[in-house]
């Protein structure tokens, strides 16, 4: 009888787990920064990021709307859960997915473009 009180529980956590998300913010002049976890669709990495949305665009367009868009979008498709301080860990972690499959050299020379915006 244990087991079975167990069971159905264990099951809402892992199909929760399975639409847990969250996206990191480095602080800058006009935010503070902070890591959200969210439940949302799992269209993203579990550590998802703004950054990763915005590496596959052509070299020369603007990277900005592309990253307010992306937060944006977070944003309005999920459910926020929490919202801690920034985790510098977690932006790191982040931005090695976001460069998982990329060309390294254009996802290079995008980041330079995000970094000086301080995303």
């Amino acid at each position: 009888m244990g087991l079975r009180a167990l069971i159905l529980p264990g099951l809402v956590l892992l199909a929760c787990a399975l639409f847990l998300r969250s996206y990191t913010l480095p602080p800058a002049p006009d935010r503070r920064g902070g890591t959200t976890l969210l439940l949302t669709w799992p269209n993203r990495p579990i550590f998802g990021s703004p950054r990763g949305d915005c590496l596959a665009g052509p070299a020369d367009a603007p990277v900005l709307p592309c990253l307010i868009a992306s937060v944006a979008r977070a944003r309005d498709d999920g459910i926020t859960l929490a919202q801690f301080s920034f985790c510098a860990t977690c932006y790191d972690l982040s931005g090695r997915l976001a460069l998982m499959g990329q060309d390294a050299t254009q996802a290079q020379a995008r980041l330079a473009q995000i970094a000086r915006f301080g995303w």
